[in-house]
């Protein structure tokens, strides 16, 4: 007997146990309150907030409110000819809180009295960057008394303003939705500064390969974005993103006085897919390699204004065929749309324009492949 129940109470044990892991998988365990804070103070909300206003038997109660925040983290590096810059980093916390009053047929939003447009979004304002539970409670609470207030007045005003018309919408102010939960983890920006300048600073040390070259920089920006959103309705929402661009720039002036630009970028949502300190590196010495290629192209005499089409990459090769053809028969200057009375294109391609051949044209993937070499008329 003893030992029977021994093993019934090993096995409800082991199920409570399963059951609260279950449970407990629902909700990622970390050391972020914020939507705990967020969720206790929506509860406040629902039962407690209220304003009784005289000569009216019920007092006034919001029939929705929704809380969103945006935890923002930003990392910003400058490099240039070989040395830092700047170096700066951020962060910050940003809530908005909308409360409304009425119900969903008829409610406080999308009313512009004399003082202007009121009601719609309600009062926004920065929190602690802490994730202190309790600051953010306290903050929570004064934001929903001033949008909880604001949306009593404005409802007032819309309700006397909707009386002088003779016939009055019959569009909802609102629209209820299913309850949605979706909670994912939040983003951190968990990188190493130091290996990160010291790969810029590497980079834009190679300009000294090249005298003429007048500016030659490197930087990165670093952004991380986690996503909070609670309303009455039930839904409860975090998602975190990131994205990561470092960029090279180079500028210098060719022998005829036109600017030479070039800045090209690498952008990513994951941090291991952007290049490498030797890619990087790579890349930089390609860019003065680059800009010398530039300065140095032929000059085209003539002066070109017309337009230029484009051909889709993922237009089928039988309709480019037509356009092709067109092109190796007439086989002109490159088709630049440009103003001005300068009279130089830098180019690497492409003879003049023979007579007779129209001044509009496709150009193909593989012209496009080397269009970079085109500069800007000046």
């Amino acid at each position: 007997m003893r030992r029977a129940e021994r093993i019934t109470g090993l096995i409800l044990l082991l199920v409570a146990m399963w059951a609260g892991a279950a449970g407990g998988a629902q909700v990622p365990q970390d050391n972020d309150h914020t939507l705990q804070a967020m969720r206790d103070e929506m509860a406040r909300a629902k039962t407690r907030l209220e304003l009784k206003i005289p000569n009216i038997d019920q007092p006034v109660r919001p029939y929705y409110v929704e809380y969103r925040l945006l935890d923002l983290e930003v990392r910003e590096v400058v490099a240039e000819f070989g040395t830092l810059f700047s170096s700066t980093h951020t962060r910050n916390r940003f809530m908005d809180v909308e409360a409304r009053v009425g119900s969903y047929k008829l409610d406080s939003s999308n009313f512009v009295s004399d003082d202007g447009f009121r009601g719609f979004i309600g009062p926004t304002g920065s929190v602690g960057i802490d994730r202190d539970y309790d600051s953010l409670r306290q903050d929570l609470w004064i934001a929903t008394d001033q949008a909880f207030k604001e949306a009593v007045e404005t409802y007032s005003r819309k309700q006397a303003y909707l009386s002088s018309l003779a016939r009055q919408s019959d569009i909802d102010d609102f629209a209820k939705a299913e309850p949605a939960v979706s909670i994912g983890p939040t983003a951190k920006l968990d990188v190493d500064p130091a290996k990160w300048t010291k790969m810029l600073e590497s980079a834009t040390s190679v300009y000294r390969s090249d005298t003429q070259i007048q500016s030659f920089m490197a930087s990165l920006n670093f952004t991380v974005l986690s996503q909070y959103f609670v309303n009455t309705e039930g839904t409860v929402t975090r998602h975190g993103s990131a994205h990561y661009q470092i960029t090279l720039s180079a500028s210098e002036q060719a022998p005829d006085g036109m600017r030479l630009d070039r800045a090209p970028q690498f952008t990513a949502n994951h941090i291991e897919e952007l290049p490498t300190p030797d890619e990087f590196q790579k890349d930089a010495i390609k860019l003065v390699e680059d800009m010398k290629t530039l300065r140095e192209a032929p000059v085209v005499d003539e002066e070109y204004r017309g337009p230029v089409l484009f051909a889709a990459d993922a237009a089928d090769a039988d309709d480019q065929q037509p356009h092709q053809d067109r092109y190796d028969q007439c086989n002109p200057t490159v088709p630049l749309q440009y103003q001005g009375d300068h009279k130089h294109l830098h180019a690497l391609f492409w003879p003049q324009l023979p007579p007779g051949c129209p001044t509009d044209r496709v150009i193909t993937h593989r012209e496009r492949s080397a269009l970079w070499l085109v500069v800007a008329i000046v």
